[in-house]
């Protein structure tokens, strides 16, 4: 049984005998409510004035019984409101402990600022598709509680805007960093410091105003999401194309297990300076290809077989996880 569950029980029953007792000293010696009530704890309690004691037969063997029920009732509670604080504060203890080694070894993941709405959805998507993370958070004790909830969880408390808590998140070593904080000036700062300490860092910022976005681009971001215009433009294109966004929502669904990647063909790999119809991509690997970007801004939208393959052409494909990884090595360096 549960910690919480025994805590209840015990109490549960304690209480029933407390007011089994005070009945019982009603009938038996004649007391009025209060005055049975009282002979009850205090007896319970061990305190024992004296003052008031039984004077019946039946009312002393009563009581002998309800002693012996109630001591072992308050023992089994009281051990288990022990037990449970002590227990709950050495699985912290141990949590915590644990949750420090890992930081200190941890790499390629993202860095989660700020735990609200936002922040626990994207941790939730990592949770799903086993990416790790690490979440800053100034508010212990929600970090605390849901880590309950999130088995992978790794947090950092602490003002995301400040260097130290950031390295202290493993920054240096992370492969993204998402700043949903309340504000866009706490975004703003976030976004300057992991810049400054990682210049290679993959950031998201999150956007309450539209006139911040020009603001956290300059300041390092590399993507800028405003929550409201996107949630518009979401409900727009499903009043005026609902069966798109149903159609593409369940593609997307991890059920079927299907991905849109980018990748940047290799000079040295093997399909440079063929047509897709040559390099046979899509009978190897699988994934069909949506997009291809030549010369930095040139989209050739669904690409023909005649279209001819670059060194660092930008590819966008569909397709499954393991199709898109044979399309990552088929574009990668193979050459000898």
């Amino acid at each position: 049984m549960e910690p919480l569950n025994r805590i209840k029980l015990g109490i549960l029953v304690l209480l029933t005998i407390i007011l089994t007792a005070t009945l019982g000293l009603m009938y038996l010696e004649g007391w009025d409510f209060f005055t049975a009530l009282y002979v009850t704890v205090i007896t319970l309690s061990t305190v024992g004035y004296g003052d008031i004691t039984p004077t019946t037969f039946w009312g002393k063997l009563f009581t002998l019984f309800y002693i012996i029920c109630g001591a072992g009732a308050m023992a089994y509670t009281f051990a288990s409101i022990a037990g449970f604080i002590i227990e709950g504060e050495l699985k912290k203890i141990l949590r915590l402990k644990k949750m420090e080694s890992k930081l200190k070894s941890i790499r390629d993941h993202y860095i989660i600022c700020g735990f609200g709405k936002i922040g626990k959805v994207v941790a939730e998507k990592f949770e799903s598709v086993g990416v790790p993370y690490v979440v800053v958070d100034i508010d212990e004790q929600k970090l605390s509680r849901e880590a309950e909830n999130f088995k992978n969880l790794l947090y950092v408390v602490g003002d995301a805007t400040l260097d130290e808590v950031l390295i202290k998140a493993g920054v240096e070593r992370a492969k993204g960093l998402i700043a949903t904080v309340k504000s866009d000036a706490e975004n703003l700062f976030v976004t300057i410091s992991a810049r400054g300490l990682n210049p290679k860092l993959y950031i998201i910022a999150k956007a309450e105003a539209e006139t911040t976005i020009d603001k956290l681009l300059k300041a390092g971001a590399d993507r800028v999401v405003s929550p409201y215009i996107i949630g518009g433009m979401r409900i727009a294109e499903m009043a005026l194309r609902p069966e798109i966004l149903d159609f593409v929502s369940t593609l997307m669904d991890e059920t079927y297990d299907m991905e849109i990647g980018r990748f940047t063909i290799h000079p040295q790999s093997e399909v440079v300076g063929k047509t897709l119809h040559e390099s046979k991509i899509r009978q190897r690997s699988g994934a069909t290809i949506l997009a291809i970007i030549k010369d930095g801004d040139r989209v050739i939208i669904n690409p023909g077989p005649d279209v001819v393959l670059e060194p660092y052409n930008v590819v966008y494909a569909f397709g499954t996880k393991e199709h898109l990884e044979k399309l990552k090595e088929i574009l990668g360096s193979s050459k000898k």
